[in-house]
């Protein structure tokens, strides 16, 4: 079974792979002994057409591995099929030539059959056909403009050199078969360089990047010994056998490449696909220096003669076509910067105008990136602000509240926060901004922790206006009896044992106070009240209005309950000065001590001992 495909599992080098290795080894061997002429030519002949099956057998089996490896796309897996295919029908062929040459002693050199020829032909065109169907990776019109002169730029330079091989003078005087032979080399290099271009240029290649170079250079070998070999009667026997099978030891190299690199280092999602594709190639420019280097190389050895003109005029239709696409390239970066320029004008308005926030801080909390609305927020003028500390501006308590998530934030890239805090104007006051914060430091083009702003004094102070009166009384500030006996639950604690003691008021003759001075001074009475609840509540008390004349205290300290309970009564009994009148108020105070888990029983025992503290009240004679 071929190795499962895992993210984390590492690229295994491709020099201790064992398979590469004993190909490498075996290649060398057989060339070098090929190219030493250690052997005659029949044995060589024997020997070389003998391998070639055995190398044709190995690459379907090589292929067929690719094929079975899990996650692999079903068009990357089509294309790497087709190769194995393209390998049993190589070696049908090449059997065919081995039984001629087995039935023939008298051949010692390589020559032409048929049905070689043929299989080799049909496999290559198979595999021609399925890398051309094989979807491409640009879908935009622009991209696909680019690609299809990329593509003939590349090919022009391939229909230059296969015009310089099929015109040379030597290659005139053979015989049909030979030059129908060097014709299917060149056909096989011009398709083979055109499904190069778009595997390359198209972005979505099946083939990786490592594996398509013993690829792409098995097909150079192959078609160069398609072409040249006709026309090279007087090569020796050595080196026609190297070229012979030199381009089936280097294709075995591609599968086992694609096999280990994306088995163990490529993950599923990846599959198969060759590097994101640029918008920027070097293959057009570099065949253009091909077609020059063509043009040299005919004029070198032929003259200005055809192999020289046909050169000269695949120059010029190259350079035209780099020519135009250049001016292509040139109208598309002209259509990009007038995009460029109208974003940027268009977020620059955005941020003039926003009311919100956004800036950039480096890992060491200085400002790089302030927008304009810090003015209008917090009146500090941008250049003052850029390089500054932005906890220079936060106020201590909620840097001290958000030391530790800041610390967070600042030291893991991709982190988000969102947070209150209060931030100090240029005048000294102080506003509220929520933040939201997110770091980009592993980010190239930002290099720091983005933050949103925006000014939340107004709602924050509305919150708070609107929590307090929740809780508290509006005549005298108290807390009412909601806050009262909330916090008089939370004395309870967690295993709700914890005690408490409960100190009710209730004043004496109020009532009459509002029958005969009105409800204007019975409110005054209760805010005088209140103020003396105040004044000897301790920090941890809690004064509350319970409603009407009716007050309550919640005693911090359960011991010091009736110490408290005394000085209230001792503060009321001063008469209060109200609208130039002095009015005494009197109090009957219950106190009670227990489990605060029970705030409805705790005050009806306080209740209960108020009550008889004012019908005491009633009967002690005044």
């Amino acid at each position: 079974m071929p190795p499962a495909v895992t993210e984390a599992a590492r690229p295994v080098p491709l020099r201790r792979d064992p398979v590469l290795m004993v190909l490498l080894v075996a290649g060398v061997g057989l060339c070098g002994w090929f190219a030493l002429d250690l052997a005659g030519a029949r044995t060589q002949l024997v020997l070389g057409w003998t391998v070639a099956p055995v190398m044709d057998v190995l690459l379907f089996w090589l292929c067929h591995q690719v094929c079975r490896l899990p996650g692999l796309p079903a068009d990357t897996r089509r294309f790497w099929r087709a190769i194995s295919l393209a390998g049993l029908t190589f070696f049908a062929g090449d059997v065919a030539l081995l039984v001629t040459i087995l039935g023939d002693p008298s051949l010692d050199r390589t020559g032409t059959h048929p049905v070689q020829t043929a299989t080799a032909l049909f496999g290559v065109i198979m595999v021609y056909a399925v890398g051309v169907m094989h979807p491409l990776g640009i879908w935009r019109r622009g991209d696909r403009v680019r690609f299809v002169m990329d593509a003939a730029i590349v090919n022009s330079a391939a229909v230059v050199i296969a015009w310089c091989l099929m015109t040379r003078p030597n290659l005139v005087s053979l015989g049909s078969a030979d030059y129908i032979t060097a014709l299917v080399g060149c056909g096989v290099m011009l398709c083979g360089v055109l499904l190069s271009v778009k595997m390359v240029l198209s972005g979505n290649s099946p083939v990786l990047g490592a594996a398509a170079v013993p690829l792409g250079l098995s097909l150079v070998l192959q078609a160069a010994a398609n072409a040249v070999l006709p026309s090279a009667a007087a090569m020796h026997s050595g080196v026609q056998m190297v070229v012979a099978v030199a381009p089936g030891m280097v294709v075995l190299a591609a599968p086992r490449i694609q096999l280990l690199r994306f088995g163990t280092g490529r993950s599923a999602g990846a599959a198969g696909r060759a590097n994101s594709r640029r918008r920027y190639s070097v293959l057009p420019y570099a065949a253009t220096v091909i077609c020059a280097a063509a043009l040299v190389a005919a004029l070198l050895s032929g003259g200005l003669g055809l192999p020289a003109w046909g050169a000269l005029a695949g120059l010029l239709v190259n350079v035209a076509l780099v020519v135009a696409r250049q001016l292509l390239a040139l109208a598309e970066n002209n259509r990009l910067l007038g995009r460029l320029d109208e974003r940027e004008r268009r977020l620059e308005s955005l941020l003039r105008h926003a009311s919100e926030i956004t800036s950039i801080s480096g890992p060491d909390g200085e400002f790089r990136y302030l927008s304009p609305a810090v003015e209008k927020v917090l009146g500090i003028p941008v250049p003052v602000a850029l390089g500054r500390n932005w906890l220079e501006t936060l106020h201590a308590e909620d840097r001290a509240r958000l030391a530790p998530d800041l610390e967070v934030l600042h030291s893991t890239p991709g982190a988000q926060l969102t947070y209150q805090g209060r931030y100090r104007r240029a005048d000294g006051s102080w506003r509220w901004l929520e933040v939201v914060a997110v770091n980009l430091t592993h980010e190239p083009a930002i290099g720091g922790v983005v933050s949103n702003s925006r000014d939340i004094t107004e709602s924050r102070e509305l919150h708070e206006r609107l929590t307090f009166q929740a809780g508290h009384d509006d005549l005298t500030g108290l807390a009412n009896r909601r806050q009262f006996t909330a916090a008089l639950a939370a004395t309870a604690g967690d295993d709700g044992g914890g005690r408490a003691s409960v100190l009710l008021i209730d004043l004496n003759g109020f009532k009459q106070i509002n029958d005969t001075y009105g409800h204007g001074a019975g409110d005054a009475v209760l805010r005088h009240v209140a103020e003396r609840l105040l004044s000897c509540a301790g920090p941890g008390d809690v004064p509350a209005r319970l409603g009407g004349d009716e007050f309550a205290v919640l005693a911090a300290d359960p011991a010091a309950a009736e110490g408290l309970a005394g000085r209230i009564r001792a503060a009321l009994a001063e008469p209060a000065v109200i609208a130039g009148r002095e009015l005494a108020v009197g109090v009957s105070i219950g106190v009670a001590t227990g489990a605060a888990c029970d705030p409805d029983q705790l005050l009806n025992a306080a209740d209960l001992r108020m009550y008889d503290e004012k019908q005491r009240s009633r009967a002690v004679p005044s």
